[in-house]
């Protein structure tokens, strides 16, 4: 039981670290190249636009990653404890 849980911590940690990396830069990128800044698309300004719009899509896709990969944890630990 203890491996299943480092395992879901490990992945658990990953996931948000990814994510903190992620999110954190952006606006660390627009502070430190203001040329990328001043973009815009369809009217908006490219840091609204990331920050206030694509950052969610991508959210879900790290959540949907997340919940599979633990699930298929949880069935290996499963396979696991029916061999033993």
């Amino acid at each position: 039981m203890r491996a299943l849980l480092r395992t879901q911590l490990r992945l658990a940690l990953g996931v948000c670290l990814t994510f903190a990396v992620l999110l954190g830069g952006l606006p660390m990128l627009f502070v430190l190249q203001p040329s990328v800044s001043e973009v815009h698309v369809l009217g908006l300004p490219l840091p609204w636009l990331v920050l206030g719009v694509l950052v969610y899509p991508a959210l879900i896709a790290g959540a949907w990653f997340y919940v599979r990969a633990a699930e298929r944890n949880e069935q290996d630990f499963v396979e696991l404890v029916e061999r033993s």
